[in-house]
């Protein structure tokens, strides 16, 4: 899909994405052959001649230590036990934060309790916060200044979904919160 620079599946008709994202924003019309978006992945991401590392530790002042420990708390919190796994993924890798805001989502569409919906709507929100916006943040600010390209793009969809989806659970979770008080 990228090496074509058809981004079809994500451009649907009547305008799926949420929050009134317009793909008319980000410039996906770059062409590229696979060899050479091979190329350009490998160079730009992955280990031993990264440019752009996918590790929240990378654009956070804090120790990798401090943010390990809140994320293990997060994940323990809501059910997940990483210690005696098999995941080659650090914790604060980016596949590994997505996939846990995945997780929380589908937990909040199998959840019948309302007090339940709420605390993971603020978990996601707590998350997102702390951890998730200010790597795809930092990750969309490097890929930016390098102009690598569709990446760059994506990265700032990315950015830009986080940004509002952070925004809405927001408002979800303060409304919840008022409603639950006055009751």
């Amino acid at each position: 899909m990228l090496s074509e620079g058809s981004f079809a599946c994500i451009r649907p008709e009547g305008g799926v994405l949420p929050y009134g994202l317009s793909l008319d924003n980000y410039r996906f019309a770059t062409v590229m052959d696979l060899a050479d978006l091979s190329q350009v992945y490998s160079s730009s991401f992955e280990v031993g001649n990264s440019q752009v590392p996918f590790h929240e530790r990378d654009y956070s002042r804090d120790a990798a230590s401090k943010i390990f420990e809140d994320l293990f708390r997060f994940y323990e919190h809501f059910g997940l036990d990483l210690k005696d796994n098999d995941n080659t993924n650090w914790p604060d890798s980016i596949l590994m934060e997505l996939d846990f805001m995945h997780y929380l989502s589908h937990l909040e569409s199998i959840a019948v309790n309302e007090d339940d919906i709420l605390a993971l709507q603020r978990g996601q929100r707590d998350f997102l916060q702390r951890h998730l916006a200010p790597l795809v943040s930092g990750l969309a600010g490097k890929l930016s200044v390098l102009k690598i390209t569709p990446y760059d793009q994506l990265s700032k969809l990315m950015n830009d979904f986080v940004t509002h989806e952070h925004a809405a659970l927001s408002r979800k979770v303060d409304g919840l919160l008022a409603v639950a008080m006055v009751e």
